[in-house]
């Protein structure tokens, strides 16, 4: 077997990756998130940022991978994956496959149909409705095992339940209708190529999607026996068709009712500045599912961890240089005190510094009496209660004058105490002291943004550090705390870096997102962490987004350009968007969270829930003008 150098950096759609290595690689996990009504006669549409897995999605129901599911069956690490196919009735114990999923890519030839002044439906129409036919037929050559395109011949087309067809010849064996496919879109490209003279009589042209209309009616006979009568036509790459072309192709498609599953997949891109205040569409015959939130439910973390530890445990077993089985035995979770030492002592001797002051106020004598104690700990344990001692000191004192000058006790401090204060306080000695904060396989994953491409791109950068330690003959192949923060703050780093050349605003989205970065970071290292464990987004109120997306362009050219910034930033999964609901006091809006790795380049938690409210005027200011820290030292003083 031949082995990857980083198995992690492979794309597992890529279609150059064999059938048997893509369900090798496939996690079956992905099938439990899917719509129970998915393969359901509907347009489903399917929407995300880069990287999500939808092609991955899409390739799984191809015959070849089928095929590939159902001949490896026995084997003990594909069970999971063909019990989960086995229960959506899509594979039979006894049968090969009889799910004909039919693949269509949008990523060529659509966009070169002549725009004119008019959209040329008819022609967009011909192009997609013979390709349906010669991808369908060619589908049916890989359900059946043809070795050769010949054997279409072997097949006979039976057509007593398709309606009149103007554009779709009604040939009765699938070779001689292969043949005119091909003829067919050869003659489109032709009409292209001279499309510039006058249009010919003979311009092919068809009035609906007739395409679709065959492919749900046909039937098939081989030897006798009708073969493929489940199908799913599956058209990946909508973003890459003309904003006409993908309306109308929606549009006609969800008014002819299919009774065939009809997947359509397109990156939220394709959506432009309607992302923002996109309006539900939804309905009997249109489905939408949104790939980037489907881990965002009650469940969602920790299906998703388990998610990705299936998806890099299958990319372990794709290499030889790391004697382990599992990635998450590479990555030690646990920072031991032994690690960080000489940072223990600063941490200590800083907190004695900073509380000098208070030593002679009798309402925290109890509070430091019991932090006395833990500063003859030289551990991470006593140096966390010290900076939980320290934020609740300090958020006392802002509200003293309000209350009386009485001596707290120690159950008054535990009573402040909680979970979002430790967080707080861990983050405050990783910025402070250099202790590794973005560590273990659960933040790993978090960082990942429920991104299958990010995952694998961090888990490459982990990996390498592997490598590296098999290099050096190192006895324990696994990553230490220090290691793995090392290395996945440089991979946020070329993260961040690539930004401008990934975007069509790019080096405005830069500073847009440095600038929120930059606010986040004030807002949450302010000494007494008031937004503990801190902010990582800032929102718009709705009054303020209606002045950002409104027809009227109250905003000016600037507005239209922050428009276009955000919703790319957001197409891009650069920022997250969550609505928010509206309180007594607070109107609702829309949060943008920043992508869960750039909080790693900006030194920020990565929980979500922190926001700040900000208005229009000044994200447009930041998008001009990179927003220049104000926070003040985390000093107390």
């Amino acid at each position: 077997m031949a082995y990857n150098v980083n198995p992690f950096l492979e794309r597992m759609s890529e279609r150059t990756t064999s059938d048997m290595e893509f369900v090798r690689l496939f996690s079956p996990k992905i099938l439990e998130k899917l719509a129970e009504d998915a393969f359901d006669g509907a347009v489903h549409v399917f929407r995300s940022a880069p990287g999500a897995g939808k092609t991955t999605l899409l390739r799984a129901f191809t015959p070849p991978a089928l095929r590939a599911f159902w001949n490896s069956r026995n084997r003990p690490e594909l069970s999971e994956s063909f019990q989960k196919l086995l229960n959506r009735g899509l594979l039979t114990e006894g049968d090969s496959p009889q799910l004909l999923g039919v693949y269509l890519s949008c990523a060529s030839g659509y966009a070169d149909l002549p725009s004119s002044e008019g959209l040329k439906e008819g022609l967009f129409r011909a192009l997609l409705d013979c390709r349906i036919v010669l991808r369908t037929l060619r589908s049916l050559g890989a359900l059946l095992a043809f070795s050769s395109p010949e054997q279409l011949a072997e097949v006979s087309l039976k057509h007593s339940g398709v309606p009149d067809l103007q554009g779709i010849p009604a040939l009765e064996n699938a070779l001689d209708l292969a043949n005119w496919a091909e003829d067919h879109e050869q003659s489109v490209y032709a009409q292209i190529d001279t499309f510039i003279s006058s249009e010919s009589a003979s311009l092919p042209a068809h009035v609906r999607f007739e395409g679709v209309l065959w492919l749900q009616t046909i039937q098939f006979i081989h030897q006798g026996r009708t073969v493929g009568s489940k199908r799913l036509l599956m058209v990946d790459d909508m973003h890459k068709l003309r904003r006409k072309q993908r309306t109308l192709l929606i549009d006609e498609l969800a008014v002819m009712r299919p009774s065939i599953a009809i997947w359509l997949a397109e990156r939220t891109v394709s959506l432009g500045t309607e992302l923002l205040s996109q309006g539900v569409r939804e309905g009997r015959d249109l489905r939408e599912y949104n790939l980037d939130k489907i881990w965002s439910d009650a469940k969602g973390t920790s299906q998703f961890v388990s998610y990705a530890q299936n998806i890099l445990d299958r990319r372990m077993k794709n290499q030889d240089v790391v004697p382990v089985g599992s990635f998450t035995q590479c990555l030690r979770d646990e920072l031991v005190s032994s690690e960080v030492r000489s940072q223990v002592a600063e941490g200590i001797q800083r907190f004695r510094n900073e509380v000098e002051r208070h030593q002679s106020n009798q309402r925290y004598t109890q509070w430091l009496a019991r932090a006395d104690q833990y500063t003859v700990d030289q551990s991470l344990e006593s140096l966390l209660e010290l900076y939980v001692t320290r934020i609740l000191l300090l958020r006392d004192e802002s509200k003293r004058q309000l209350s009386l000058d009485l001596t707290l006790t120690e159950q008054e401090l535990e009573d402040r105490d909680s979970s979002q204060v430790r967080g707080a306080a861990e983050l405050f000695m990783s910025e402070e002291l250099g202790i590794p904060y973005y560590f273990g396989f659960d933040r790993l994953c978090v960082m990942a943004t429920n991104n299958v491409e990010e995952l694998l791109s961090l888990a490459a950068a982990l990996y390498v550090g592997l490598q590296s330690k098999q290099v050096l003959r190192n006895a324990e192949p696994v990553l230490s705390p220090v290691e793995q923060d090392r290395l996945l703050r440089e991979a946020a780093h070329r993260k961040h870096n690539f930004i401008p050349k990934a975007h069509t605003e790019g080096t405005r989205a830069q500073r847009l997102l440095d600038s929120i970065g930059t606010f986040c970071r004030d807002q949450t290292y302010a000494p007494n962490a008031p937004y503990a464990p801190g902010v990582t987004g800032v929102r718009l109120s709705r009054n303020e987004l209606a002045k950002l997306t409104s027809p009227a362009n109250p905003l000016g050219p600037a507005g239209m350009t922050l428009q276009k910034v955000i919703a790319e930033c957001v197409a891009e999964n650069l920022l997250l968007q969550r609505e928010s609901q509206a309180t007594g006091s607070r109107d609702s809006g829309t949060v943008f969270y920043l992508n869960r790795s750039l909080c790693v380049h900006y030194g920020l938690p990565l929980q979500m829930g922190g926001w700040r409210d900000v208005s229009v005027g000044e994200l447009m200011k930041w998008m001009e003008r990179r927003l220049t820290p104000g926070r003040k030292g985390l000093e107390m003083n």
